[in-house]
């Protein structure tokens, strides 16, 4: 038989912040999914599989948490804290994060089209030189 656990006012606060700080370590791998959405093209499914394996993954982290913290008793307010330190990263950390990215996919995208135009250039440039080297040839076998 198990015996039941009664929190002080005191912990459930302790606790309650604690799921607040489990907001972080959630936003941080919902990143690492909007990262791969970045770098990848991804059809539906793959979105879908992606948020599935994401929900699963939060669901375990707060479950781990009431098992660590709280005697395995899951309680409402451990995911409205997760929930509340989710939404602070996301306002905060993730979205200079999500800034900073933009910019890198912005900077990589340009890379093809600045490889191009130097590709296209010295193409022009060879060709121009095979053009007077073959003008001289021909000069030098009319003389």
């Amino acid at each position: 038989m198990m015996s039941e656990h009664i929190a002080s006012i005191s912990e459930q606060t302790r606790l309650f912040l604690g799921s607040c700080l489990l907001g972080l370590p959630i936003g941080m791998l919902l990143d690492v999914f909007r990262l791969l959405r970045l770098a990848l093209p991804h059809r539906t499914i793959a979105v879908f599989l992606e948020d599935a394996i994401f929900m699963i993954l939060s669901i375990f982290t707060v479950q781990s948490y009431a098992v660590m913290f709280a005697h395995s008793q899951m309680r409402g307010f451990f995911i409205v804290g997760a929930l509340l330190g989710l939404l602070l990263y996301l306002l905060t950390i993730g979205a200079v994060w999500m800034r900073i990215l933009h910019k890198f996919r912005r900077f990589f995208d340009s890379i093809p089209v600045f490889l191009c135009m130097i590709w296209k250039k010295s193409i022009r440039f060879f060709v121009r030189c095979s053009e007077k080297l073959s003008f001289f040839r021909k000069s030098e076998n009319n003389s």
